[in-house]
């Protein structure tokens, strides 16, 4: 029976093939195609739909709670009809200075209504977590930074200046021009604000005899003070929890087990140990990995401090632990200058380049630091180097699954954390995102066989797995590939013979 192998060198513009019989190159080619992308930006081609799409949900979701909110004050009283605040609906009068005549004086029945909707309409800028809260003051030159710095300003003056109201202020302060213009946030006013002016207005119109700002209305559109239930609050949660877990993929070895997060620490443990075992150094013309002495110097290198590991600091440390002399060897990959390129003074050292990165390690230990919680850290990160990584693995699946405080807050208890409540309001400015393509089951039986100096497809090997091979030979082989569609419907349209072929055209 003939035989044959295929070879296949994929990449985003194209793909190369190489057939191979026992002895000789039977046929070998490339095949060359359009990046999926840009040509200018470098950006998906389907970025636009995707903005698009996210734009009209988003819309939508305002709308349908504008609805539900006219529908609400319709049911309390205080209009005749919902209509009334389509866009042709006629009324002249500025909200701004309705909203601080409202704490003075009773507003009519349709002022009031026009207050709340003006209100629940523009709500200000919310952040949804303390880590979203803290990436954005983080982000110093970008939008997130602009945001809370206009956040901060606007706050400032109302302290300064003893407005009763955000709506007070605004009219004081920015007389011409109530709304800020596109990329400027000098104006920018936060939720928590407005919700403020929301619940005084209602206090003020009871207080003035107003009947439509009764407590059950108010309870509807402001909720029950947790600020997330009530009209005025209500948002769309972000994928988190139930609903990001269900969108998780499987593992590649553990088809029953859900994917680690790539903030875990065997995740992260696993990408780097790949890249020791993988390193070689050069001593007098001949290349050669690591021995067990270097490796075991190298491991604990990244995890003693606070910064990202450079080639330069692992030699470093290779020659004042005494196993390498200094200027006798060069690690292999790097272009390192030649005695030219150095007499011009312009050659870079290659070996500043990093090595390895830990950044899910490197937050979590700055982070707990800061809060004054590194006796704490220093027993998690040690139990993990020792081998019982479980506790960090379990702290970065939550922070990677559940965005919402309070989700967060509820999963983090459960978990057998040292000066628990203090590191639980420490843990909840972070964030993470990403997932691994094994699970920590999987992980967990690849590691500590790499640990002993195994390459992955090594590992893979020793922990029964297959690093490639993800199908049993022969098992459902057929002659010819199965076709893509089954023929065309009704109206012309291909058909899919394959549920599981992706409908994106990219």
């Amino acid at each position: 029976m003939f035989s044959y192998t295929l070879g296949l060198d994929i990449g985003i513009a194209s793909v190369g093939w190489c057939v191979l019989g026992d002895d000789h190159i039977i046929d070998l080619g490339v095949r060359a195609f359009d990046k999926a992308e840009t040509a200018k930006e470098g950006e998906s081609l389907n970025l636009a739909r995707r903005t698009a799409r996210l734009t009209r949900h988003r819309l939508h979701r305002r709308a349908w709670r504008l609805k539900k909110l006219a529908r609400a004050l319709k049911r309390h009283g205080a209009i005749e009809d919902t209509k009334l605040f389509q866009p042709g609906a006629h009324f002249t009068s500025s909200l701004w200075a309705l909203r601080v005549a409202a704490l003075d004086r009773m507003l009519q029945p349709e002022e009031w209504a026009r207050v709340i909707y003006h209100l629940c309409k523009h709500r200000g800028f919310h952040w949804i977590s303390k880590a979203e809260r803290q990436q954005a003051e983080d982000d110093s030159k970008g939008e997130g930074g602009r945001v809370t710095q206009g956040l901060n300003d606007t706050r400032r003056r109302m302290e300064s200046q003893k407005y009763r109201t955000a709506a007070e202020m605004v009219l004081a302060e920015f007389p011409d021009a109530q709304r800020n213009k596109q990329g400027e946030y000098t104006r920018a006013l936060a939720r928590t604000l407005l919700g403020d002016e929301l619940r005084q207005l209602f206090e003020r119109q009871r207080a003035l005899g107003n009947p439509h700002a009764n407590i059950d209305l108010q309870a509807e559109v402001l909720g029950n003070g947790d600020q997330r239930s009530g009209l005025f609050w209500a948002q769309e949660p972000a994928l988190s929890g139930a609903a990001l877990l269900a969108r998780i993929g499987h593992c590649t070895f553990e088809e029953q087990e859900r994917r680690a997060p790539k903030a875990s620490f065997s995740a992260e443990r696993h990408v780097w140990l790949t890249r020791l075992n993988n390193l070689r150094i050069v001593i007098g013309g001949e290349t050669r990995p690591l021995n067990a002495q270097e490796r075991v110097l190298a491991l604990p290198l990244p995890y003693k401090q606070a910064s990202d590991l450079s080639y330069r600091q692992l030699a470093n440390a290779l020659i004042k632990g005494g196993l390498l002399p200094k200027d006798s060897f060069k690690f292999a990959g790097l272009a390192y200058p030649s005695d030219q390129q150095k007499s011009t003074g312009k050659a870079k050292d290659p070996e500043a380049a990093t090595l390895i990165k830990l950044p899910a390690w490197q937050t979590i230990r700055t982070t707990l630091t800061k809060a004054g919680l590194e006796t704490e850290w220093q027993g998690l990160a040690g139990a993990a180097c020792s081998g019982q990584s479980e506790l960090l693995d379990q702290l970065a699946f939550v922070l990677s699954v559940y965005k919402d405080d309070d989700e967060a807050r509820c999963e983090l208890q459960k978990l057998p954390l040292p000066n628990r409540e203090a590191m639980i309001e420490a843990l909840l400015e972070i964030r993470f995102d990403k997932f691994h393509a094994l699970s920590l089951k999987a992980l967990r039986r690849i590691v500590p066989e790499m640990e002993q100096g195994l390459r992955y497809d090594e590992a893979c090997a020793a922990a029964g797995y297959h690093h490639s091979q993800l199908h049993v030979v022969g098992d459902g082989q057929q002659h010819i590939l199965p076709p893509f569609y089954n023929g065309r419907d009704s109206d012309g349209t291909m058909l899919f013979a394959n549920n599981d072929i992706p409908r994106n055209p990219v």
